[in-house]
């Protein structure tokens, strides 16, 4: 064995460990070889002196850096659906150093969007987020790469792929119909007012007199003003989604001047609060025909005339007693946030100034121009929003509506 023999082994495993650890450290090979070809040249005993130092600092580097690992959450693939909100978080861990900036590439989906991002760069020590609601199915993939430095500088790491796929959103069950419009009776030049109860999904709703569509009745209830007998008829109600339609059985509405009702008591409660604690007002009306109120629910109204702590976006909801069911229950008639966003703005003003009570333009107070047929009601004035404060429930008999 020869001091040839000797120089070459050694430098072969030498070249092995150099490949190593230019790997580990991702540094360029090049400044390797041009170190096993001065080695080539050193003597036995700097040869193996240098692989024991070599080989000493690959284990020093395991122990203070660790393998990379990406933090991903939700794991990749991760599921999104169109339509509905999504996130996701990664980050980066068992490197020298935490990440100060990132270089993200490829395909973010629609909808969704990274912030902070600026071009492909983002600096930033925390995790990043992908956030947003996404508008497109399909699969994406998102390349991530973690660099030491702002504005990808210093040293990086292996870049990881995120893929997120974005499902189509589920189709609903088709609606339907849980109590039809109940046929009235109302005298000539009267008002009469038809609502319906549905469940699930509603998209558009269409009302119909005698199986034809009325151009224009798209509202949660129908409002026939001026009664005529050319409006005598059965109305009838469909509501659609996606899925599909239902059509509900029809209401008669008959002209018939002898028609009275009274209006029999009138009910206040409470402050309103969170919760069920709510302010509630509660009528009968009597009578085979119909009676027209006007019902305003205030809160701000309240603060112009000086009350202290009121309700700053009050709600109103009309529910009807169901009587001839088993349970009985209540029935979801309308409801009014704001009372210039009703579907009869212009009439329900018209009956505030005939009241004498007219309501501040753009105010959030509420208020319904209602015509019920005989039965039990029940107003309900909440908070939008979880609000809270002093509210007034107010309720006027309207006798005549001239436009």
């Amino acid at each position: 064995m020869n001091l040839m023999w000797i120089q070459m082994k050694l430098a072969r495993a030498q070249l092995g460990i150099f490949i190593l650890v230019a790997l580990l450290q991702r540094t360029p090979v090049v400044k390797y070889v041009l170190q096993f070809e001065r080695a080539l040249s050193a003597p036995v005993a700097k040869i193996v002196k240098m692989t024991t130092w070599v080989a000493t600092s690959m284990g020093l580097f395991h122990a203070t850096a660790g393998a990379t690992t990406y933090q991903i959450n939700p794991a990749s693939p991760a599921v999104a659906t169109v339509g509905e909100g999504f996130s996701l978080v990664f980050d980066i861990t068992g490197t020298p150093s935490a990440a100060s900036s990132w270089r993200v590439t490829g395909d973010i989906p629609p909808g969704l969007s990274i912030p902070g991002l600026v071009g492909n760069n983002i600096n930033t020590e925390d995790s990043v987020a992908i956030v947003g609601t996404p508008t497109t199915a399909g699969t994406y993939n998102v390349i991530a790469q973690a660099w030491n430095g702002s504005n990808q500088t210093r040293q990086t790491t292996t870049a990881t792929t995120i893929t997120i796929v974005v499902a189509e959103s589920p189709l609903p069950d088709p609606p339907t119909i849980l109590r039809k419009p109940s046929s009235t009776r109302v005298p000539m030049g009267g008002r009469a007012q038809f609502f319906f109860e549905s469940s699930g999904v509603v998209d558009s709703v269409q009302w119909l007199k005698d199986d034809v569509a009325l151009a224009g009745e798209t509202g949660q209830t129908l409002i026939i003003k001026d009664a005529s007998p050319t409006v005598e008829g059965v109305y009838s109600v469909q509501v659609s989604n996606a899925a599909g339609s239902a059509k509900s059985e029809g209401g008669s509405l008959t002209i018939d001047d002898a028609a009275t009702a009274d209006l029999v008591n009138l009910a206040t409660r409470g402050l309103v609060g969170a919760g069920g604690d709510i302010m509630i007002g509660g009528l009968t009306v009597l009578g085979g025909s119909t009676k027209t109120v006007l019902v305003r629910g205030l809160g701000p109204q309240l603060t112009a005339d000086g009350v202290p702590g009121a309700l700053a976006d009050p709600e109103l909801k009309v529910f009807q007693t169901l009587f001839d069911e088993t349970p009985i229950r209540s029935q979801l008639l309308v409801t009014n946030d704001d009372w210039e966003d009703g579907s009869n703005a212009d009439e329900l003003a018209t009956a505030l100034t005939a009241q004498n009570k007219p309501l501040v333009a753009d105010s959030k107070d509420a208020a319904l121009l209602l015509t019920l047929n005989e039965g039990v009601y029940t107003f309900q004035l909440s908070g939008a929003g979880g609000t809270e404060g002093v509210g007034l429930i107010e309720l006027f008999v309207v006798e005549e509506i001239s436009l």
